[in-house]
């Protein structure tokens, strides 16, 4: 939908969308998504949103004067994972002109004191937000999947996966995209798919050039919605279906559906809820 690193004219934005055209949350009422706006400019009305050493984006909720609550745009933001909703991140670069820079999902917040324009002291809610690369199969390490777990049984694997869900890995500093995804539960599914897409059951559409099926890891369960990345919450998924996943119209039935085929899986193969 949009370009990472594209300058857009943000009129033309609203023109196509609508939403609200001057605040830094616009909620656009025939889409569902959330477009979110950051400025070095709005330092001066207490608002000092940026990246994080472990990739997290600091976003500050909307509200110029008082205690920020969450209503309007900053209720949007914080339920937009249970309402169906994609967050887009803008930053100015120019008067009126904006720089897409990524999608994002909210993980957390956090209440700070800050000046409002009056120079007022004020609670003001800080949005923790990640890329949703940091929820994406990790392409570039796809074809060493098995890797160290190349030796291990099924049942060992599964384990390893399991632990790992519980103690996931610090983020990676070294990028904006900050890593929260286990190898050991990343091999375990691609394993348990054995090549086929856990949706529509067909074969993977290609292999790799190591000769491996191609299948994207799709999480039921994000962060925000509390608990581990358990393997019950992950499917093995043809890039289609992962969009569909994501975007269909059918989307709730669609997972909801896909999460009662990983439970048969899980249980044809002799896993229950551990």
């Amino acid at each position: 939908m949009f370009v990472k690193g594209k300058s857009y004219i943000r009129r033309d934005l609203h023109d196509r969308y609508g939403g609200q055209e001057q605040t830094g949350i616009s909620t656009p009422a025939d889409y569902p998504m959330i477009l979110l706006f950051t400025s070095k400019e709005a330092e001066k009305y207490g608002y000092r949103d940026g990246w994080t050493k472990e990739g997290v984006f600091l976003f500050f909720g909307e509200g110029r004067i008082g205690d920020m609550s969450f209503t309007r745009g900053n209720k949007a933001v914080r339920d937009h994972i249970q309402d169906g909703k994609d967050v887009f991140l803008f930053e100015y670069i120019d008067q009126g002109v904006v720089r897409f820079v990524d999608q994002m999902l909210y993980v957390g917040y956090e209440l700070r004191a800050a000046q409002d324009v009056n120079n007022n002291l004020r609670t003001a809610i800080v949005f923790e937000l990640v890329s949703l690369e940091a929820f994406e199969p990790d392409v570039h390490d796809y074809e060493a999947y098995e890797g160290d777990f190349a030796e291990l049984s099924m049942p060992a694997l599964r384990k390893k996966a399991v632990e790992e869900s519980k103690h996931p890995k610090p983020p990676d500093e070294s990028s904006h995209a900050a890593t929260y995804r286990s190898a050991a539960i990343r091999s375990y599914i691609l394993r348990r798919a054995d090549g086929h897409c856990e949706a529509c059951g067909n074969p993977a559409p290609f292999n790799t050039p190591a000769g491996l099926p191609y299948l994207e890891l799709h999480y039921l369960r994000r962060p925000s919605d509390g608990g581990p990345d358990h393997p019950e919450w992950v499917g093995g998924l043809c890039p289609n279906c992962h969009r569909q996943a994501h975007y269909g119209a059918d989307r709730e039935d669609f997972n909801t559906k896909l999460r009662s085929r990983i439970l048969e899986k899980e249980q044809q193969l002799g896993f229950g809820q551990t």
